[in-house]
């Protein structure tokens, strides 16, 4: 009881410290402040004069989309968001919205910077990497390449990864940094077309819609609707369907973030698609950035299970410069249903 208590005095500390900055930086641009902050998500907020005024404290990279919902629950109709970290990412992205926002970088000093947008580098796998492709195409996983590194993905699920040690190109088989190094323990350095057979079969048995709850079917759950959208592209309306890499690099294996494919819909156009599963209040603004990156002319389309697409959702879809829709796909959620 008494930790609970230390922790929940630590999160009010915390909180009202970030209120205090909230208002320091928001005074440096208004003569006075008299709203009181609220707490919301990874971040505090206040709303004057019908601007929503929002410092995110954790979460930076995904935190545009939670700032948005919670400034139109609030009524404004402008947003000025201070951030520690991603400063010019989240301007990049909010110039896709028909939306007021202005991001500030909050530098070490306190003072805040309004950021510009940057670009995101263009990285592709290198040669040395690039010759394991094969090797794990023919172990049977799929071949995926996203900002600079090769994996191999069985039912959207990492399997292995091409590595850097000691400036040459490695191998390792594992579901994440922790399983691969204990792979290599248990294995050691050196990986066979047999052991990576042997780990896709375990996986690709518990990857099938329908199997039974597994921890190798918790993970990437997004990446596993959209492997089997690709083989059923007609879900969504398209004729065909590919993976694309998403606009900034996943740092964690085991985080929940949206992922893409790019394809023609049966219409023949060029259509971006975003697969998401669980509500998240950052979808939106993650679509946005992969359509801009991936093709800025594409039809943009989130597919997810239906409870899934919430209306604060939709409302975020709608400050979009270029409009977008959803589709419903419950695979996922109806082979759960049938187990129950």
């Amino acid at each position: 009881m008494a930790s609970k208590a230390g922790n929940s005095s630590h999160s009010s500390h915390s909180v009202r410290v970030a209120g205090v900055r909230l208002r320091a930086l928001v005074g440096a641009q208004r003569a006075s402040v008299d709203s009181e902050t609220t707490e919301f998500g990874a971040a505090v907020g206040l709303v004057a004069d019908g601007v929503a005024w929002v410092l995110v404290t954790a979460r930076h990279q995904r935190s545009l989309g939670p700032a948005l919902i919670w400034a139109l629950r609030n009524g404004a109709t402008a947003l000025k968001l201070f951030t520690d970290e991603n400063a010019g990412d989240l301007a990049r992205i909010a110039t896709h919205f028909d939306f007021a926002i202005e991001v500030f970088a909050v530098e070490a000093s306190g003072t805040a910077q309004l950021a510009i947008p940057t670009q995101v580098e263009k990285l592709e796998v290198g040669i040395a990497d690039e010759m394991f492709a094969e090797f794990i195409k023919s172990a049977g996983a799929e071949v995926v390449r996203e900002h600079g590194v090769i994996v191999g993905e069985v039912c959207g699920l990492e399997v292995c990864r091409v590595v850097r040690v000691e400036g040459e190109s490695q191998l390792e088989i594992g579901v994440g940094a922790h399983d691969r190094e204990t792979f290599k323990l248990l294995h050691g350095q050196t990986a066979t077309t047999e052991s990576l057979r042997k780990v896709i079969a375990e996986v690709a048995a518990r990857r099938v819609v329908g199997a039974g709850v597994h921890p190798l079917n918790q993970l990437a759950r997004e990446r596993m609707l959209r492997d089997y959208v690709c083989r059923s592209p007609q879900l969504v309306g398209a004729e065909f369907l590919q993976p694309a890499q998403p606009p900034l690099p996943r740092t964690n294996l085991k985080d929940t973030v949206p992922c893409c494919a790019v394809g023609v819909s049966t219409t023949g156009e060029k259509i971006v698609v975003i697969f998401s599963v669980g509500v998240d209040p950052d979808v939106v603004s993650f679509g946005a950035d992969a359509q801009g990156q991936i093709n800025s002319t594409a039809e943009l389309i989130f597919a997810m299970p239906t409870r899934d697409i919430v209306p604060a959702i939709e409302r975020v879809a709608q400050l979009m410069r270029r409009p977008a829709r959803f589709v419903g796909v419950d695979v996922l959620i109806a082979a759960v249903q049938r187990q129950l």
